[in-house]
């Protein structure tokens, strides 16, 4: 009896340990000496375990390279199968075991994922090891998906929004090899996407050095460590790569691209923003959310309520890069008040940028930090955040408490940083798309999207 009290203590104990070692984030190293960040959830319900490596990428930077190849490539390596197994079977093999892999890139990295219930970690640890350091780049396959990615970029391309936000991309970047990676101008540069492309991309990009490395879910660190080293043991070495750099222009300027048979005018506002690695982006999150609320914000009171010319806008930020980052503001307007929109939103965001009125900011900052709480407790939301912050170089361990961190934002912090890092209004560029060439007076009017470098 007094055994069984014992042992039924020492269980107790190791549980309570085990809880307090719960989403606590580590920064630590495999048995072969990869670094990584490693947070574990022992939670009752919790069994899963996602691993997430983003591999440092110099292609979108490089004059000469085909910029669709990293999209072909990535897509193919976690989906086009192994000597032993045709693509389909790499999939029903995924879904039987609710399981999921996935390659994508931005501009500086390619980010793999791999998400799996943690009694099939063999398994799916070494299949994605082995599509990893042997990609099939089956033909067909391949094929499948350029088609897959012309049929995307060519619908994508007939829209007015789409069309006008590349607008704004190739007057802040000009036509560098970055742009041309975001925008994919030349469609045909899909078609051309061959093998050696694929392979030269894959051996210079996928390697074991150098990617930031991110293990979360019910799985210990020894575990996550021995997965880590099996995932990369076959790759080629690789190299350090130099930083990318390249130099935005945000220079104020208003440009039209004509389109004389568009049913609808679309208009646009982009400016600057610190990029993350400064920090300071929940609240940026926070002061665009409030600026552009439906209902009351003042973006919806000027344009919906007000002018009563807009189907829908909306504000927010996104990265070009990790060093770029912009503020956006925008959406559908009516061709004959294009002009009066773009001075109203203009002069609103200003007000509110310099004398913001943030009453009712509490209980939209409640709402997302209950959101965001709710969200990263999943485990491959938490991995993935986890990984931004490291990208950003900024502490992991946030990541688990994003939620607390948006609860202690208040309204005098949202109203510093507008006025301290958020552009004037006047500085903003306009971007517009209408059938109305004259529908914002001195505007710089182009026919073509390419035109906009001939614009002061």
């Amino acid at each position: 009896m007094n055994k069984l009290l014992i042992c039924g203590a020492i269980v107790l104990l190791l549980s309570s340990c085990n809880e307090d070692k719960s989403r606590k984030v580590i920064l630590t190293k495999t048995p072969n000496g990869y670094p990584f960040h490693f947070m574990p959830i022992y939670e009752d319900g919790v069994t899963d375990i996602t691993i997430t490596i983003a591999w440092p990428m110099l292609w979108a930077y490089e004059d000469g390279r085909n910029p669709a190849v990293p999209y072909v490539a990535a897509e193919s390596i976690l989906s086009g199968g192994t000597d032993d197994l045709a693509p389909q079977d790499v999939l029903e093999l995924f879904n039987d075991k609710n399981s999921s892999g996935q390659l994508y890139v931005r501009a500086n990295h390619a980010i793999g994922e791999l998400s799996f219930p943690k009694e099939h970690i063999e398994e799916v640890i070494s299949i994605g090891s082995e599509m990893l350091s042997s990609p099939q780049f089956d033909q067909k396959w391949v094929n499948r998906i350029k088609q897959g990615l012309l049929a995307n970029q060519t619908q994508a391309q007939t829209q007015a929004g789409h069309q006008m936000w590349a607008v704004a991309r190739l007057a802040i970047l000009d036509d560098g090899p970055l742009n041309t990676f975001l925008s994919l101008p030349n469609l045909g540069a899909i078609e051309g996407v061959s093998e050696d492309g694929l392979r030269r991309w894959h051996d210079e990009t996928i390697v074991q050095t150098g990617g930031t490395i991110v293990v979360t879910g019910a799985i210990s660190s020894p575990e996550a460590g021995k997965a880590i080293d099996r995932l990369l043991a076959d790759l080629p070495l690789g190299r350090p790569l130099p930083n990318s750099v390249v130099q935005p222009d945000f220079a104020p300027r208003t440009i039209l691209l004509h389109q004389p048979d568009a049913k609808k005018s679309t208009l646009g506002f982009i400016g600057q923003l610190p990029p993350t690695s400064e920090g300071g982006d929940l609240t940026d999150l926070l002061a665009l959310q409030f600026f552009a609320r439906t209902g009351d914000g003042p973006l919806f009171d000027a344009v919906r309520t007000e002018l009563r010319a807009s189907y829908a806008f909306q504000a927010g930020f996104t990265n070009y890069d990790r060093a770029t980052r912009v503020m956006f503001i925008g959406g559908e307007v009516e061709t004959e008040k294009l002009a009066q929109a773009a001075n109203l939103v203009r002069e609103r965001y200003e007000m509110y940028r310099s004398n913001p009125d943030l009453t009712g900011l509490d209980g939209l900052r409640q709402g997302i930090a209950d959101a965001t709480a709710q969200n990263v407790l999943f485990v491959d939301v938490a991995a993935r955040t986890m990984l931004e912050l490291a990208l950003d170089g900024r502490d992991p361990g946030d990541a688990p408490r994003l939620g607390e961190l948006l609860e202690t934002i208040q309204a005098k912090d949202v109203q510093e940083r507008l006025a301290s890092v958020f552009p004037k209004g006047d500085s903003l560029i306009i971007v517009a798309t209408s059938p109305d060439a004259n529908a914002i007076p001195r505007a710089c009017i182009i026919t073509e999207i390419k035109q906009v470098r001939q614009c002061p």
